[in-house]
């Protein structure tokens, strides 16, 4: 089982791809970018899990419900938390913005299902992994998430300020495989990170010194592309390896 990224940057342009990560080839995390995935593999995705329903996290999904409503034979799931859903069916998927999938049937059953996923407790997602839901810091029903899968563990921050249950609940479980963070302003801009819920590289280090681990690769996503070149500079200060997690990055459950 890995965790492979799409799109990893906090904005778009024509270098840097929005937010979607293939967690092993039937689930999708976000979907900012995921109608840049071929459709062959497209097929093959039983769920999307969104961390949160703003817009660099959710864009494409209606764009691959589009494209897959004309072969899919079976609903696509759409998890996340009960806030996260109920913007995106207001919001997005109301038949004005963008077509209700969900009253859209194939095979009398509908193309799109939407599933709220419970919190602090393991669900079975396809393909023998597992997922726990934990609210973090961040509007727009915003989770961040730990995925176990061979006994191992990886832990996902998803769009956070400053939090503290998600790194209580990992600390439980011991030394995860990886620790994917969200870092979004370089450190000049902190005052625009706490007021919008992101982290930059010292709140980042803050927050993983809650974790309190040794072992586990650390890897760093949703930069804003017009601080990336600062924010690397700051990493690269801090007393701790860090990779920047880049489309066709994969990280494997070992």
């Amino acid at each position: 089982m890995y965790i492979e990224a799409v799109g990893s940057s906090g904005s778009k342009n024509t270098d840097c791809k929005l937010v979607c990560m293939k967690l092993g080839n039937r689930v999708l995390i976000d979907a900012g970018s995921a109608a840049l995935i071929p459709d062959d593999e497209l097929d093959l995705v039983d769920v999307v899990l969104l961390t949160h329903a703003h817009l660099d996290h959710i864009l494409d999904l209606g764009f691959i419900l589009d494209s897959m409503v004309s072969r899919r034979t079976r609903p696509l799931v759409v998890m996340g938390s009960e806030a996260c859903l109920g913007i995106v069916k207001k919001h997005y998927m109301n038949g004005l913005l963008w077509p209700d999938f969900s009253k859209i049937r194939v095979n009398s059953k509908p193309i799109l299902e939407y599933r709220v996923i419970a919190d602090e407790v393991w669900t079975d997602l396809p393909g023998d992994v597992e997922c726990m839901s934990v609210p973090v810091n961040h509007p727009a029903g915003a989770r961040g998430f730990l995925f176990r899968s061979n006994g191992k563990t990886i832990v996902y921050s998803g769009d956070t300020g400053p939090t503290e249950k998600l790194w209580k609940i990992a600390r439980e479980y011991g030394e995860p495989s990886a620790v994917i963070i969200e870092v979004s302003f370089p450190n000049s801009k902190r005052h625009i990170a706490m007021a919008s819920d992101h982290l930059c590289p010292a709140l980042a280090d803050d927050e993983l010194s809650k974790l309190d681990y040794k072992n586990a690769d650390t890897y760093v996503f949703h930069m804003k592309p017009w601080f990336a070149e600062k924010i690397i500079k700051e990493l690269d200060l801090l007393n701790r390896t860090v990779t920047l997690l880049k489309p066709g990055k994969r990280i494997e459950f070992i």
